[in-house]
């Protein structure tokens, strides 16, 4: 019963900094990073500039 504690114990020290290694390489470059950072849909940047992009060349802004 002792020598699992002791198999116990060991294995855990070793697979912590594994685990904590992989949270903060999960949190740094995974996705979760990228739903904060991510644009929110129907934000108030960026919509005018999409328009015109997305207007054919030539084309002019309705006037009203």
């Amino acid at each position: 019963m002792n020598l699992l504690t002791e198999a116990a114990s060991g294995l855990g020290a070793l697979l912590l900094p594994v685990v904590a290694g992989l949270l903060l390489e999960e949190l740094t470059f995974g996705g979760l990073v990228r739903l904060f950072v991510a644009p929110r849909p129907g934000g108030g940047k960026g919509g005018e500039h999409n328009q015109q992009r997305n207007r054919k060349k030539g084309e002019r802004r309705c006037s009203h």
